[in-house]
């Protein structure tokens, strides 16, 4: 497994194991909380290429992680109800700069399980389609 992989699997391990402390204070078999306060985590990660890889965890409900702006971060993502294919922020156009990356998320949205992977044209793209999500 390449060490970029490695390591964001590791990483999401460590987020999740967090997350079901969590979720289940003081009771081992405790039902998740409903609503919005029922934690969600992802593993964030933007790929640009080569040695070009950044990623970050978010925490929502409560917001918090390692993401440099997690309520906006978590705003986006209940403003779509966890579906990150949903996004469209702003449709201002980019330059025509062919300079690929790809934005992953992994994790879990109100129970439910998030698996997201699009491929943008370049940053402006990306920024455009989710704003601050993949800003860290």
């Amino acid at each position: 497994m390449p060490f970029t992989r490695r390591t964001a699997a590791l990483a999401l391990a460590a987020a999740l194991g967090g997350l079901a402390a969590v979720a289940a204070p003081g009771v081992a078999g405790a039902a998740p909380r409903p609503g919005p306060e029922t934690p969600s985590v992802l593993l964030l990660t933007v790929d640009g290429g080569g040695a070009d890889v950044r990623a970050t965890v978010l925490v929502c409900g409560p917001a918090g992680g390692l993401h440099p702006d997690p309520v906006a971060a978590c705003r986006l993502v209940a403003r779509v109800d966890g579906d990150l294919d949903a996004l469209d922020v702003d449709a201002d156009p980019c330059t025509t700069i062919h300079a690929p990356v790809v934005a992953r998320a992994v994790g879990v949205w109100q129970d439910r399980p998030v698996r997201y992977t699009h491929t943008f044209d370049n940053r402006c793209l990306l920024t455009r389609a989710t704003a601050t999500l993949f800003t860290f």
